[in-house]
């Protein structure tokens, strides 16, 4: 990014940004990623009507414009991605996205993770592909040519952005996809510092805890880390809050959907992660991050930091109302508003 203050507070965090990193800071394999072909980058707009917290968020209106075509319309900006869809399996929201002239991918309602609904993606535009070569072969060109678009093939990163983040820019996408195109990681996500003591502990936002390397360690809708077990919120505590885009190889995909905490039947399925034991019994949490099936399984997730200008996503109607409030009186910064207005 050219915004002068980017990487500031990560600093402060003690951690790297990506735009510091180079070849040196990653691994062997990473450093062979570098020198093949350009990878194909799709990005993901998985968006669900019904929610726990917010039922029906992404056509819920913000400056007259539904929430999820502010995210699609800003992260088709993205240079890196070579595609970008919106991944729902409502008829109503669908509808929407072709009304503003966005692309929509049907997938099934039983996916429990933003992530699988991310494989169903992956796998359906492989075969979209597929069928388009087929019909080629046999000699029907025409019709084959009239239904391409960008968003068939196979690609090796898919990004995937909620669609309650409407402040989502370019950059922080190519960010994302290169937390992983650049590293050892299977997952990348975006952080954001903590704001105060409400951000922190909330249950609607999600910390992360990182090692020294920037690789996640845990993610929880508890005010983590702690010094101490009393404190639930402690000011001198660098917290790190979870922005809703993700990066994930396409290899990793498949895997993923085997993964301990898949098929569950939580209310919140967008959110499963793998259950606990305590005293032979299974807990299950129906509000633990996915990354969580992840990072225990053992794999890695990098974390980057965005610039501390971000403006946090919608995860509540009272936080709808507080943001068409600020753009309404100004109050909402300006780097934000010029890819909503736009």
């Amino acid at each position: 990014s050219d915004n002068p203050r980017r990487g500031t507070r990560a600093h402060e965090m003690g951690c790297v940004v990506s735009s510091e990193r180079g070849p040196a800071d990653f691994g062997a394999d990473s450093r062979t990623m570098l020198a093949r072909p350009k990878p194909r980058v799709l990005g993901v707009v998985p968006a669900r009507y019904s929610s726990r917290r917010f039922a029906g968020k992404p056509l819920a209106l913000l400056r007259g414009k539904p929430l999820v075509m502010h995210v699609y319309h800003n992260a088709c900006k993205a240079k890196c991605l070579d595609a970008c869809v919106v991944a729902t399996d409502d008829e109503r929201i669908a509808k929407a996205v072709r009304d503003h002239g966005g692309e929509v991918i049907m997938t099934d309602a039983a996916c429990e993770t933003s992530l699988e609904r991310c494989l169903e993606v992956v796998n359906r535009l492989r075969r979209r592909a597929s069928k388009w070569n087929a019909r080629k072969k046999r000699g029907d060109s025409s019709s084959a040519e009239k239904q391409t678009t960008k968003a068939s093939g196979d690609f090796d990163v898919v990004v995937c952005i909620d669609a309650d983040e409407p402040f989502v820019q370019p950059h922080h996408i190519e960010t994302a996809a290169d937390l992983v195109i650049n590293s050892d990681a299977v997952v990348g996500t975006l952080v954001r510092p903590g704001a105060n003591e409400e951000d922190v502990t909330s249950a609607d936002t999600v910390k992360v805890v990182t090692d020294e390397h920037d690789y996640a360690l845990l993610f929880s809708r508890e005010p983590v880390p702690k010094r101490c077990p009393m404190n639930s919120y402690d000011k001198e505590v660098r917290y790190k809050i979870r922005v809703g885009i993700q990066a994930c190889r396409c290899d990793f995909l498949e895997k993923y959907s085997t993964l301990k905490g898949g098929k569950t039947s939580l209310r919140d399925k967008e959110n499963a992660s793998p259950p606990r034991w305590k005293n032979g019994k299974v807990i299950v949490d129906p509000d633990e991050p996915e990354q969580n099936r992840v990072v225990f399984a053992g794999h890695r997730v990098k974390v980057d930091v965005v610039e501390d200008t971000f403006v946090p996503g919608v995860k509540t109607p009272e936080d709808l109302r507080r943001l068409n409030a600020g753009l309404g009186t100004g109050l909402v910064n300006d780097l934000a508003l010029t890819f909503l207005v736009a």
